[in-house]
């Protein structure tokens, strides 16, 4: 902050990049009491901040336990001149920040009252939670969402895929890995590092599944035509 007291005392006023970077150093040391402080000026110094630097006070707030906070600027975006790709951006970040700090419960919430704002959820928000649902132990419920994702008509990805594959490996559904490496092969989604990761695992797991090994040279390298 000392650097950023001379710039101002000098008449030199940050851009929304310097102030953007400085604000992610602040949440990075924990300086929350600062990084308010530094957005604030921001407004002050009629810097309007576009979608990033919210992503990064959502992000920051989330991480280090001010939830409330977090929720208060989403609602900032919800209310200003922002188009929705950039609230919804902002709502996955927030998400996230729900999920990796344990809050899964109230991530889920917020899932469910994405309609209700005018916003339909993308593969990184179905993602984002099917993730935390893995980390929580709640396959059951993390597969749920692959089935409403084929629903709504939003389509899984390789990250998609590889998150459930993961979630069910470490807890030796081994079955159920192999029925989602189908999955991906009629789907045309190409295998990338981290399915090849899981594929090594679980041969380590159980040698009978070396029958996976021929899938992954099958993956067409581009949608049929």
């Amino acid at each position: 902050m000392s650097l950023y007291r001379e710039m101002i005392s000098k008449g030199v006023v940050p851009n929304v990049v310097s102030y953007t970077t400085l604000l992610s150093g602040l949440f990075q040391a924990g300086k929350i009491g600062h990084a308010k402080e530094l957005f604030s000026d921001m407004r002050l110094n009629n810097v309007m901040p576009n979608g990033y630097p919210y992503n990064i006070l959502i992000d920051g707030f989330c991480k280090n336990g001010c939830i409330t906070k977090a929720i208060e600027i989403l609602h900032t975006l919800k209310n200003g001149e922002f188009n929705l790709s950039e609230v919804s951006y902002n709502y996955n970040c927030l998400l996230d920040g729900l999920c990796k700090t344990g809050r899964l419960e109230l991530a889920w919430k917020l899932f469910h009252k994405l309609s209700e704002e005018g916003l339909e959820p993308d593969a990184v928000t179905y993602n984002i939670m099917i993730n935390g649902f893995c980390k929580d132990g709640k396959l059951e419920e993390a597969n749920n969402l692959l089935l409403i994702m084929d629903e709504k008509g939003c389509a899984p990805d390789v990250i998609t895929y590889n998150t459930l594959m993961r979630g069910f490996l470490q807890n030796s559904e081994t079955t159920k890995v192999v029925e989602l490496l189908q999955k991906m092969a009629e789907r045309y989604i190409m295998p990338d590092a981290s399915t090849t990761s899981i594929i090594m695992d679980l041969l380590a797991l159980d040698e009978k599944f070396c029958e996976c090994l021929k899938w992954l040279p099958s993956f067409p390298s581009q949608d049929p035509t």
